[in-house]
């Protein structure tokens, strides 16, 4: 359900917000088997959107809309060909209406139903019901791997009470269940029934069966085609072809853009190239981005000194954030001291409404003496014991911005007295198995999206999803905040989180939200750094209707599924 991160075989890092797409993408490359041979464009500009999702080698022959992480579907499988019942604008948190008109909680927040929209078909003619809903739910349950966001675990029944209605009675009250089984992909009981085998392993890439507003026409590693859905229950959009294709890398990526073969690409932005694209045609090349998440400095909780809320504060005050925003990365403004983004500032409490984070040298080493660390004569802070207070902060080093960004962290806090490196990982996999896995001390990551400030800080502080070390982490609970590492404060959160997530009240849930912030801004339990942004680059000459300042319909890069169809939606071409 959540998006982990953006590619990291890019020159950028900026766009990561959860997981390793690039790789996951790379990973499903490896499923190619191809379905209708080579094919080649055949549309025009004027009918044809052309888009490159991001430069992450061969298409993946893969659309199963299922699969998310290990081995994501092929592009356009989840949007394009399946939809869901409610889809969700990360933009403005709002929820969108699609294969359900309605929706409604019971009071005591443990049933909710949808009102299914009437008159939709599969592209096959047959008609979508209620029973395709369940059957959806149904198989996730007895098939765990295709339940890749924890869905099944918020269901206790489901019921149809006719056709267009289906009811799910919760295993609690649980007002989030709308953004997690809103946003599952429905799948054709008729077409999937009679699967053969594990449906975890169906490919499903011959004639794929969706309501979506596009029919699958052709794969190729190359490209994949498809057609517009003639019998679309959301009438005819004005792109009836969609092309989508493969680049092996970001300099290909980038060189295609600029020469014009694309429409739409997400993911290969770099300073160089955004003046190199819009240099081209000023008039039509456009670039857009949209704060999306927070970055943040992770400390392994679990290991000294970062069990010290002193040290934190030391290392948070030691950062110059005004210095992040420069270089590859001169998009990151500095974060929030409670880790919101912009657009959801109507849930940070009055008293943080205006905070911003302090660089101070002085109050860092205060902190530090506090802690009982003593400065010595080569400007380092030691132990009682006489251990230097020093760690290593890990990054890829292919991740540019973020490579830089922990350069001049690390001479922050060198500067304050703390003798920090930078460990650049060659390897990306090497990072997320030392972050994932609490091998590491120090690492730079990201916060996931969501409607609310809920979802980022559950992924990132619900002790259901720490561990020990040793142990895989769920989220972005990165530094193992939980019971061991924070005592009684990590039950504090946990009951914050419920409250929020027990009711639907706005007030109730703002208020749960300020509770948390408390608790991030006085105890770092992970230390904000600057706001990540989603980006695209587009061009105007054939299509129009792109989100802008002008007109932010939907905010989405094209890597972020299945929400790129709302965008699609929206283009009318330019003559």
């Amino acid at each position: 359900m959540k998006t982990r991160s953006q590619p990291l075989c890019l020159v950028s890092a900026c766009q990561r917000l959860a997981g390793a797409l690039c790789i996951l993408l790379s990973l499903g490359a490896l499923l190619l088997s191809a379905c209708g041979g080579s094919a080649q464009p055949t549309g025009t500009r004027t009918d044809t959107l052309r888009v490159l999702p991001a430069p992450n080698g061969p298409n993946a022959d893969l659309f199963n809309p299922f699969f998310n992480y290990n081995t994501p579907a092929a592009w356009g499988a989840q949007g394009l060909l399946y939809e869901v019942l409610y889809s969700t604008d990360f933009s403005t948190g709002e929820y969108h209406s699609w294969l359900a008109t309605s929706y409604n909680f019971s009071s005591d927040n443990t049933q909710l139903t949808f009102h299914l929209r009437p008159n939709v078909k599969w592209n096959d003619g047959q008609p979508f019901t209620s029973a395709d809903v369940k059957f959806t739910f149904d198989l996730m349950k007895d098939h765990p791997a295709l339940d890749q966001g924890g869905v099944s675990a918020l269901i206790k029944n489901i019921t149809t009470p006719d056709d267009e209605t289906v009811t799910f009675t919760l295993t609690g009250p649980n007002s989030t269940a709308l953004f997690y089984v809103g946003q599952t992909y429905i799948v054709p009981q008729h077409a999937w029934s009679s699967i053969s085998g594990d449906p975890a392993k169906f490919t499903n890439d011959k004639n794929p069966v969706g309501t979506g507003p596009y029919k699958l026409r052709s794969f190729s590693a190359d490209l994949i085609i498809y057609d517009v859905n003639p019998s679309y229950w959301g009438g005819q959009p004005a792109v009836k072809h969609i092309y989508v294709y493969s680049a092996k890398d970001n300099t290909t990526a980038i060189t295609n853009m600029i020469q014009g073969k694309y429409d739409w690409m997400g993911s290969a932005w770099t300073p160089d190239f955004d003046k190199q694209f819009k240099s081209k045609d000023p008039q039509h090349n456009k670039t857009w981005s949209f704060p999306s998440n927070t970055v943040m400095l992770y400390l392994n909780l679990y290991k000294a000194p970062f069990n010290s809320v002193l040290v934190r504060k030391a290392i948070s005050a030691a950062i110059n954030r005004d210095n992040l925003p420069q270089g590859v990365a001169y998009y990151a403004k500095p974060a929030h001291p409670t880790a919101i983004i912009p657009p959801r500032k109507d849930w940070i409490a009055p008293e943080y409404q205006n905070a911003t984070f302090q660089y101070s040298v002085s109050q860092a080493q205060s902190y530090l003496k506090q802690a009982g660390y003593t400065q010595h004569s080569d400007g380092y802070f030691y132990d009682s014991s006489g251990k230097v207070l020093g760690f290593s902060i890990i990054v890829p080093s292919s991740w540019s911005d973020w490579a830089q960004d922990v350069q001049f962290i690390v001479n922050d806090l060198n500067k304050a007295g703390i003798k920090a490196t930078m460990n650049g990982l060659a390897d990306a996999n090497t990072y997320f198995s030392a972050i994932y896995g609490g091998n590491y001390e120090a690492a730079i990551g990201w916060t996931d999206k969501g409607p609310t400030p809920y979802y980022p800080y559950r992924d990132m502080l619900s002790s259901s999803n720490s561990a020990p070390p040793g142990k895989p982490v769920s989220g972005t609970n990165f530094g193992r905040w939980d019971t061991h590492s924070a005592g009684t404060l990590a039950n504090q959160v946990d009951q914050l989180l419920k409250q929020y997530m027990t009711s639907t009240d706005v007030n109730v849930q703002k208020q749960a939200i300020q509770g948390i912030e408390k608790i991030i801004v006085e105890q770092l339990p992970a230390i904000p750094l600057t706001v990540n942004v989603d980006w695209d680059e587009h061009t105007t000459r054939h299509w129009t209707g792109w989100p802008d300042d002008s007109n932010p319909n939907i905010v989405v890069p094209t890597y972020q599924v299945p929400d790129v169809v709302s965008v699609i939606l929206h283009l009318k071409p330019t003559s």
